[in-house]
């Protein structure tokens, strides 16, 4: 299972993105930012493929 949080790129919001590629998890991720975050897009977007963990 591949992981990014909204903490790993730096918004403070408890949100785990999940999925079973890095893709996915990407996918997810960038959902979440830009319904819930989008002033935080643009910046969060740059770090996500560097911030992917494996769980």
């Amino acid at each position: 299972m591949k992981t990014i949080s909204d903490k790993d790129l730096g918004i403070d919001c408890d949100f785990v993105a999940r999925g079973n590629t890095d893709q996915e998890a990407i996918e997810a991720a960038t959902a979440h930012v830009r319904d819930e975050h989008p002033e935080e897009a643009e910046r969060a977007l740059a770090a996500m493929r560097s911030k992917i963990r494996n769980e």
